[in-house]
């Protein structure tokens, strides 16, 4: 399984169509015997983070819209109008798309849990 995995380069699934072992046990195989790729993915970056090197700091202009967003949920604004209102600025999103009222919601209560 070490073999397939790191020197193949092959993902659980692909050792599972290969050998028809089930997903759930090669994965748990992995994980039990420590076999870890070197080089994984990071995470995706929420709003509001940027990386430097390998470590995740805040991302001073995301930030600046997102102080945005809490002030005009205190104003009484719903997430359909403030995301109506980032569009209408032509603030891009993390990935340069359109704001839309869940976008908004979910950095929202991201942001208030932090300060819980």
């Amino acid at each position: 399984m070490r073999k397939l995995y790191l020197e193949k380069d092959l993902s659980s699934y692909e050792i599972h169509k290969k050998t028809n072992w089930s997903r759930t046990s090669i994965s748990d195989a992995l994980r039990s015997l420590g076999i870890e790729k070197p080089n994984r993915k990071a995470s995706v970056l929420s709003y509001g983070e940027k990386l430097i090197g390998s470590t995740r700091v805040v991302h001073k202009g995301e930030e600046k819209v997102i102080e945005k967003m809490l002030a005009l949920l205190d104003e009484g604004q719903n997430f359909s109008q403030i995301s109506k209102y980032l569009n209408s600025k032509n603030i891009p999103t993390k990935r340069g798309g359109s704001w839309h009222p869940s976008t908004v919601k979910e950095i929202i209560k991201r942001i208030q849990k932090r300060k819980v």
